[in-house]
């Protein structure tokens, strides 16, 4: 690339002149414009617009993206308007001169945008702004797409889209990488649109591709010159913008057209949202003990958190999350109209993770102030809207009352037809069939609870909780052979009882009971755990029926989670376990002693060793900063002096070392190259030539520019290992091309040495 001006072309190696033939040639007009003090701008008026537009339409892609992760359009219309913002300040702070200004302004102004547009929610907000992007950032971990706008968002958002457009714009105009500017947008919105809700993400991606082929439109736009760029204009410019809008029109209907078609996301073969799942449990001695809720109400329970309503023959599962019937708590908090309102609980939630709320069997309503709720009317859970359970939240569930044995025997209603599916389950085992006949008919509930009563009186509880496969072959030894079953076992066996009689069933999981700390509260641990089984009666709905087994065997645990309850008598078929006592030698703990200081050493050797590699690149960035402010300070043949040396040193780190070639000979262990031939005259002549006392800052700015163009062509034809290895080579450290730069100063009288060795 050779650089020309409208007053001068440097000349090539074959046309310069004699040494005895001096060309005398004076420069005129204003020098180019500098951005940052290292780098000279030759971007004109118009292209730079034209490119911060460009950059704009991206970032506007990105802006779409991140927006959709919040609720409503406010999102998207506060990211679009700081990243437009953003360009606009960077653009504008690309004219100044003096980079330690120029980075003000882009502090300053990026912190502007951010709390311009919490201002606009409110001016109080910019009080307590501090507060509102810690809640935001805390709640940031725990939150659902779609989450909700907060103020603290908005600063959030504000800030990093802006900061987002002005990095895009900085790089595309000042370091002359439109093409880069124009594509760092697109990996945040590549992540922003994984958290879309997915009825979102076609739209929303589609206006993303549309903005970004507006940028790219605009930056193929660029024309090849300045005087290409005057011949243009405005009529022209949006005939070309009219004509790409049928392109545009063109991509996003594929698009659509393929998001139809399942071709971009085919249909799965097997829908996870369509499939029953099975709970996933952890130990109780893998839990950590702590409270979990506290819960101040007139009853002890249970504290439903859902339930298992599918059962396919062998397991007991979650249902289908297509089947869910969730909807968002209204501002009444009534879920439930046709129950009437009997017990009420108020929760206070501490340790308890997840996004389903305690709650109770029935439930009327709920009362809170805090985030948005939702509820399900198949499971009766309460679910969080918008992400996990947050430490402090306070809120009160209003329930049916519980009806006594005589109410339930009374009743006699029809099941709703929808009800029917959870009386589904294989046939019943002869033993399973023979119990069944003793049970008494007077009632659905008399005959229930005869079969539940029996299974509890009869049926010794062993081991954990844990949910494990049940299956009708199972129940029916637990009836007639071995008579021994887990605790979920038992809830299950009394579950699939009630199927078999046709009563509705399902095992509800949750809480029962707690700890009594006073003023009528309960402190709920996860020991308080518990399963249930859930009956069905047409007059009272879904009802939980809590029992615990006569006789459980003794348990050889030494957990401190371990539940007891007094009223469940050991088993009379007791283990024990014996326990010898043997002398064993103390372990040694010279082996762990040396492992841990040879785990030091070596972490103190691998950060020494990665201080020492990459030393040197941070000494060179020193030594290049240093250098050229005592550059600037000599005048412009100091500029011109450091332009070359920096070529010659990064040749120097590539391997490429000759110190005792003049700029003229340098020249020659190369191929032609007429940007190279064009430094070296330039050079030559202004530090020993003819144009040695006619040296301005327009020449500086040209030999700068040559040098950053010649450097980065070097660095772009080596292998990336190569480059690499001249990053942190130390090479130019140990064998600087200028020595005599590095003794120069800030100050006036000591910069005069730059010009002395450029002599």
């Amino acid at each position: 690339m050779a650089i020309a001006t409208d007053e001068m072309t440097l000349p090539s190696a074959a046309d310069a002149p004699a040494a005895d033939a001096p060309v005398a040639t004076t420069p005129t007009g204003p020098p180019p414009t500098r951005s940052d003090g290292g780098a000279t701008d030759f971007v004109e008026s118009g292209s730079r617009w034209r490119i911060a537009a460009a950059v704009a339409a991206s970032s506007l892609a990105a802006a779409v993206m991140v927006g959709g992760v919040f609720q409503g359009a406010s999102g998207r219309i506060d990211a679009g308007v700081a990243a437009v913002a953003g360009v606009v300040l960077a653009t504008l702070s690309s004219r100044i001169r003096r980079p330690a200004l120029a980075n003000l302004a882009i502090v300053a102004g990026i912190a502007a945008i951010g709390a311009a547009l919490v201002a606009i929610t409110g001016v109080q907000h910019l009080s307590e702004l501090d507060r509102l992007v810690s809640q935001a950032r805390t709640a940031g971990s725990l939150a659902r797409p779609p989450v909700a706008f907060t103020p603290g968002w908005v600063a959030l958002v504000g800030w990093i889209m802006a900061m987002l457009a002005v990095t895009a714009t900085w790089v595309a105009i000042v370091m002359d990488r439109p093409g880069v500017g124009l594509l760092i947008p697109l990996p945040v919105a590549a992540v922003a649109g994984i958290s879309i809700p997915h009825h979102q993400q076609v739209a929303s991606g589609i206006a993303a591709v549309a903005l970004f082929a507006v940028g790219l439109g605009l930056l193929s736009a660029e024309p090849a010159s300045a005087d290409e760029d005057r011949r243009r204009s405005r009529a022209h410019e949006l005939r070309r913008a009219v004509r790409s809008v049928p392109m545009i029109l063109v991509i996003a209907g594929v698009l659509i057209g393929l998001s139809s078609a399942h071709i971009l996301f085919p249909r799965p073969f097997v829908d996870p949202t369509q499939q029953p799942q099975a709970p996933k449990t952890v130990p109780l001695a893998q839990v950590q003990d702590r409270v979990l809720f506290q819960v101040q109400s007139t009853i002890k329970g249970p504290w439903r958190i859902g339930s298992l309503d599918v059962y396919d023959g062998q397991e007991w599962e979650l249902p289908p999350y297509s089947q869910n019937q969730l909807a968002s708590v209204p501002s009444s908090g009534i879920v439930d109209r046709t129950l009437s309102p009997g017990v009420a609980a108020t929760f206070t939630i501490f340790g308890l993770s997840g996004d389903v709320l305690p709650g109770l069997p029935n439930t009327y309503g709920v009362q809170t102030t805090g985030p948005a709720l939702s509820y399900d009317a198949r499971s009766g859970s309460i679910q969080e809207s918008n992400g996990q359970l947050q430490r402090g939240l306070v809120y009160t569930v209003v329930a049916a009352r519980l009806p006594s044995a005589a109410d339930l025997i009374q009743d006699h209603q029809a099941l709703p037809p929808d009800v029917a599916q959870f009386t589904r389950i294989p046939p019943p085992p002869p033993g399973v069939q023979n119990l069944i006949d003793q049970a008494p008919r007077t009632s659905a509930w008399a005959e229930f609870d005869y079969l539940r009563t029996w299974i509890l009186d009869n049926v010794v509880a062993v081991g954990p909780g844990v949910p494990v496969s049940v299956t009708p072959a199972r129940v029916d030894e637990m009836i007639t052979g071995k008579r021994q079953g887990s605790p979920f076992e038992i809830v299950a066996a009394q579950a699939m009882l009630a199927r078999w009689i046709g009563v509705p069933s399902r095992i509800g999981y949750g809480y029962e009971g707690g700890t009594d700390v006073g003023t009528g509260t309960l402190a709920v641990r996860p020991a308080d755990g518990a399963t249930f089984v859930e009956v069905y009666f047409p007059g009272y709905k879904w009802l939980p029926i809590v029992g615990t087994p006569k006789e459980a065997q003794a348990s050889t645990s030494s957990s401190t989670q371990q539940r007891t309850d007094s009223s469940v008598t050991p088993s009379g078929n007791i283990s024990a376990q014996l326990y010898l006592p043997e002398v064993v030698a103390p372990p040694s703990v010279l082996t762990q002693q040396v492992r841990n200081v040879v785990l030091l050493v070596i972490v103190v050797l691998l950060v020494l060793l990665a201080g020492y590699v990459i030393w040197p690149a941070l000494r060179k960035v020193v030594i290049r900063a240093r250098r050229r402010a005592a550059a600037h300070a000599a005048g412009p043949r100091g500029r011109i002096a450091l332009a070359y040396a920096e070529l010659r040193d990064l040749c120097t780190d590539f391997g490429f070392y000759h110190p005792t070639d003049s700029p003229l000979l340098f020249v020659e262990r190369f191929v032609d190259d007429d940007e190279h031939a064009q430094f070296a005259w330039l050079v030559t002549r202004c530090l020993w030539g003819d144009l040695y006392d006619g040296v301005d800052d327009h020449l500086a700015a040209n030999a700068e520019e040559l040098s950053r163009a010649l450097r980065r062509r070097m660095a772009l034809a080596q292998p990336a290992s190569l480059r690499l290895v001249a990053v942190f080579s130390r090479l130019s450290l140990r064998h600087p091309y200028a020595p005599e730069i590095d003794e120069a100063r800030h100050t006036r009288g000591e910069a005069r040495e730059l010009v002395a060795a450029s002599r």
